[in-house]
């Protein structure tokens, strides 16, 4: 009888390892455990409304919210920041007829109020961090979060507030000023002198 040659047996066993192996991966993708996942996105339009904005100043700023309270079930302290942005300028569907006016060769256009026309949280910049007593942890649990509710209403009051600080909030002055310092663009495309008031 004769031996089976040495490179005949490994050439065998890299065989049933290459079968081991392929029979592996075809249970593994039948195998009824297997988890499955399935995904769904679902989109609903909420509103939708045509803007006619002119937006004079765009911001973004972080804000840090500290905030300490207590009372005779305990008490909690909780830091909140996030980045906000926000746009301040003019909405222009406030403008009616009545606010532009004809003056020989000038045309007058009286502005609305500026006013603050957007504010929105940068995604994924919100942080809290809190330490409360075991009763005011336990009201926060089963109210479902209401210390960080009342901490994020507080961003844009503190927001304004600061812009207003900054001075990053223009006012109608600086508004009209800066429209009229531009208005020859405008005037070519209108045909008559603009002037903004």
């Amino acid at each position: 009888m004769v031996d089976r040659l040495p490179g005949a047996r490994a050439l065998n066993a890299v065989l049933w390892i290459v079968i081991l192996v392929g029979l592996a991966c075809a249970l593994y993708v039948h195998w009824p455990w297997r988890p499955h996942f399935d995904q769904k996105a679902t989109l609903s339009v909420l509103q939708s409304e045509q803007l006619v904005f002119l937006v004079t100043r765009r911001s973004k700023t972080q804000i840090v919210i500290e905030h300490r309270e207590s009372d005779w079930a305990g008490e909690w302290r909780g830091i909140l920041w996030a980045t906000v942005s926000w746009r301040y300028g003019v909405d222009m569907k406030k403008l009616s007829l009545s606010d532009i006016r004809g003056d020989g060769q000038m045309t007058v256009i009286h502005l609305p109020d500026p006013e603050l026309l957007d504010f929105a949280l940068e995604p994924g910049s919100v942080g809290l961090m809190s330490k409360s007593t075991a009763v005011p942890k336990l009201q926060d649990f089963f109210m479902g979060g209401t210390q960080r509710q009342l901490l994020e209403s507080q961003l844009r009051e503190h927001a304004l507030e600061f812009a207003q600080d900054q001075s990053l909030l223009p006012t109608r002055k600086e508004i009209v000023d800066q429209l009229n310092a531009a208005s020859a663009l405008l005037e070519k495309a209108a045909g008559s002198r603009l002037q903004f008031e």
